[in-house]
Order: structure tokens, then C-alpha cells, then sequence
């Protein structure tokens, strides 16, 4: 009688161990469905854009509208404008209006992502700004590097990105 019984035990113990390993085999593959379906956290959430973008504001409008308070005022200079009769004025406005170069490493509508954007450039060792603006009624967060004085410049920072995995643009501000 307890050779049937311990006979009996081993049956048992054999059966709940591969019930075991099975359950557990299923419950890992449905957590690896779960992960590989769940939204990865670096990937680029910006489309593609144009190689250089030149952003002329040309004194129509101000870019730091959007950060004054209420009740903060911008002084106007009332002074009158001396007026250009002879010559070519658009050679003498580029030459006279500085440029300056920025690379732009992602938009983004969420803030969090923006920090999690300029937290993997800083680890690169790069120092990058949060812009915020509202467009269409939504506010877009702009990871941007710079500004630098030359094109080089910004294309070197530009590469150090792309050797990174960061997709990044060139943006040309006049001041």
C-alpha cells in the first residue's frame, strides 16, 4: 500500500509541475505580446522636413509674444527711420541683418516628450532649449541647439545627432 501511495504522490507532483511550466509559459508569452504591442519611447515623433529652413521675422512679428503676461507692455521706438533713395537695399539688408543658426531636434505637442528629447541630447553632452508656441490652437514644444554663428558650426552639432540616432534641422534665424 505505500508503494501506490508514494507512486501516487510522484503522479501528482509530476502533473502539477507541468501544469506549472505551462501556465507559466503562457503568462510570459502574453506579457512578451503585451511589450512588443505597447508604443516604444525613442521614436522620432516629428516628420521629416526640408534641409534648411530660413525663418525671416522681419519685425512682423514678435516670438516672444506668447510668454509676455498680462498687463506687460512692449516699449515701441517711435524714432523716425532714415529712408534708403539709391542702390541695392536688399545686398545692404543681408549684409546688415545678422544670421544666425540653430539645429532643431524634434517638435513635439506634449511636453514630457521634449524633456525626454533635450535629456538624451544633454547626454550626448549637448545643451538644448524647450521653445513653446502656439499654432492652431496647440501648443508645440521645439527642442532646438544653438545658436551658432556659421552653417559649419550647426551642420558639426547637426552630424553629432544623426551619429546619435537624433534626426535634427537646420534652422537659419535672422535677428
Amino acid at each position: 500500500m505505500s508503494q501506490t501511495r508514494a507512486n501516487f504522490n510522484l503522479k501528482a507532483l509530476f502533473w502539477s509541475f507541468t501544469l506549472g511550466a505551462v501556465f507559466a509559459f503562457a503568462v510570459s508569452a502574453g506579457v512578451a505580446l503585451w511589450i512588443t504591442k505597447a508604443p516604444i519611447p525613442f521614436v522620432a515623433k516629428v516628420q521629416q522636413g526640408s534641409k534648411l529652413v530660413d525663418i525671416t521675422l522681419d519685425g512682423k512679428q514678435d516670438p516672444n509674444k506668447e510668454l509676455y503676461s498680462e498687463g506687460q507692455g512692449v516699449e515701441l521706438n517711435t524714432a523716425k527711420v532714415a529712408t534708403v533713395k539709391a542702390g541695392d537695399v536688399s545686398a545692404e539688408q543681408d549684409s546688415a541683418v545678422p544670421v544666425k543658426y540653430w539645429v532643431q531636434a524634434g517638435a513635439f505637442s506634449q511636453n514630457v516628450d521634449a524633456e525626454s528629447m533635450r535629456a538624451r541630447i544633454a547626454f550626448i553632452g549637448l545643451d538644448a532649449q524647450i521653445v513653446y508656441r502656439n499654432e492652431r490652437g496647440q501648443r508645440l514644444y521645439r527642442v532646438r541647439i544653438g545658436p551658432f554663428e556659421t552653417q559649419q558650426q550647426a551642420e558639426e552639432i547637426n552630424q553629432t545627432l544623426a551619429d546619435n540616432s537624433i534626426k535634427g534641422e537646420l534652422l537659419r534665424l535672422r535677428d
